[in-house]
């Protein structure tokens, strides 16, 4: 099977999937590039845990001019942060450790919507068990190690890659979003356009490009670490230095999708984004679309012109709700509230969620993606209408700082009752929107 054919096939097993858009690289050179209408490759997208990959890089760079050793403890650089007994556990933590997940904890200690300060509890944590001997996803660990390069630097995380990094690389576009302390959210928080992170993508795959030293790059991309207890198949491979091993080649890998798939053996890159939180097969699908067609392939960058392959990318697009339009405006009172919505009102081109803050409500027309704004989230893409005998579903994309989803699905029967499934991806930016409820419901 040639190239062509190999790329004609990937297009339609992702053609079901929520992707925003996708990049081939080969040998340094762009194959094919497509964004999944109404999404597109060249606006900002929250790239979540592959901020963790560039904050390696970052560190990497610091190590290369000998500012900073893998075998550093961490807790020295944060005097101001320790409590007055430091458990042996955490004073004993190396920078290498942080950059495998080996540190000491079973979980991350910060939490995003109630700490100011995401850097701070790490320092405040009980350790359950010893550094350096468990894979434990850890997120605290990149936070620490962000905060730690602005303080080495004297700059902040973003500044010293952009100058270092992404402006050599032809990356202008970065965002880096901050916790409350006026820290970069270091593990989750950097925002950049598919298009330039298909560019990182294949500089990880490089020597280095005489911007990192090619030791430290070939070490974070390389086994470091056992992870086969993970649950998901491709998880379970390895880690290195914030970056995932794959059945071969090694990845940059953040929820829901935002993905750097590189293979060194072929200099080949996929690179995506995407909301599949909600998705039952997570990115899995991703990851096996991409070795049963691509990971062979020697591709021309001509194939991006190709006719056949144009023809099967006019119509790429994010599935939107199929159905029609709600005839007559409904009115349900949820009888066992989903914290925080208390009503739903239906409406032939609106969705209304009233809720303990205040009214929501974004557009939801069946067939098609229209703007709108989830507040006080920020702006999103709605989608929504009647799909059968009294069920009705709205799918509600956010695209400002953050990526993820609330998806909404009632089902009405003649006697005035309903059942309401609301199911939410939001959990980092507020609390709820997420369970099943009994309602009652009006037409009106």
């Amino acid at each position: 099977m040639n190239a062509r054919e190999r790329i004609l096939n990937f297009i339609e097993e992702i053609r079901p999937l929520n992707l925003h858009g996708f990049e081939i690289r080969q040998d340094g050179e762009r194959i094919l590039a497509a964004g999944a209408a109404p999404f597109d490759n060249d606006t900002g997208h929250r790239l979540y845990s592959v901020s963790k990959s560039v904050v390696s890089l970052a560190v990497g760079i610091l190590v290369s001019e000998g500012k900073l050793r893998l075998s550093d403890r961490v807790a020295p650089f944060f005097p101001e942060m320790l409590p007055e007994e430091v458990p042996e556990e955490l004073e004993r933590l190396t920078v290498r450790e942080l950059l495998t997940m080996t540190a000491c904890y079973d979980r991350t200690c910060y939490r995003p919507l109630l700490d100011r300060d995401w850097t701070r509890p790490f320092f405040q944590g009980t350790p359950g068990h010893a550094g350096g001997t468990l894979f434990t996803y850890d997120t605290g660990t990149t936070q620490v190690l962000g905060t730690l390069v602005g303080r080495l630097t004297g700059t902040s995380l973003l500044s010293f890659v952009r100058e270092r990094l992404f402006e050599p690389l032809q990356i202008h576009h970065a965002r880096w979003l901050l916790d409350g302390a006026g820290n970069p959210q270091a593990g989750t928080g950097l925002i950049l356009p598919l298009s330039e992170v298909a560019r990182l993508s294949d500089f990880c795959i490089s020597d280095g490009r005489g911007l990192l030293d090619p030791d430290y790059l070939r070490a974070a991309t390389s086994c470091q670490v056992c992870t086969d207890q993970r649950s998901m198949p491709e998880e379970r491979y390895g880690y290195g230095y914030y970056f995932w091993m794959m059945r071969r080649g090694f990845s940059m890998y953040g929820m829901g999708g935002q993905m750097g798939l590189c293979l060194p053996e072929s200099r080949l890159t996929l690179t995506t984004t995407a909301d599949r939180i909600l998705e039952g097969t997570g990115v899995q699908s991703i990851y096996d679309a991409f070795f049963r067609h691509l990971a062979g392939i020697t591709a021309d960058p001509e194939l991006g012109a190709d006719p056949e392959i144009l023809s099967a990318l006019s119509d790429y697009s994010v599935p939107a709700v199929c159905g029609w339009r709600v005839r007559r405006p409904v009115y349900l009172r949820l009888v066992t509230p989903i914290d925080p919505v208390r009503v739903l009102i239906l409406k032939e081109d609106s969705l209304t969620l009233e809720t303990d803050a205040g009214i929501i409500r974004v557009p939801a027309e069946p067939g098609r993606w229209v703007p709108g704004v989830f507040d006080p989230i920020g702006p999103c893409l709605s989608t929504g209408g009647m799909t059968g005998n009294g069920e009705y579903r709205a799918e509600i994309e956010l695209v400002g700082d953050t990526s993820c989803a609330v998806h909404v699905a009632v089902s009405m029967r003649e006697n005035g009752r309903a059942s309401v499934r609301i199911r939410s991806s939001v959990w980092e930016c507020v609390p709820g929107f997420d369970g099943t409820a009994m309602a009652r419901y009006e037409e009106q």
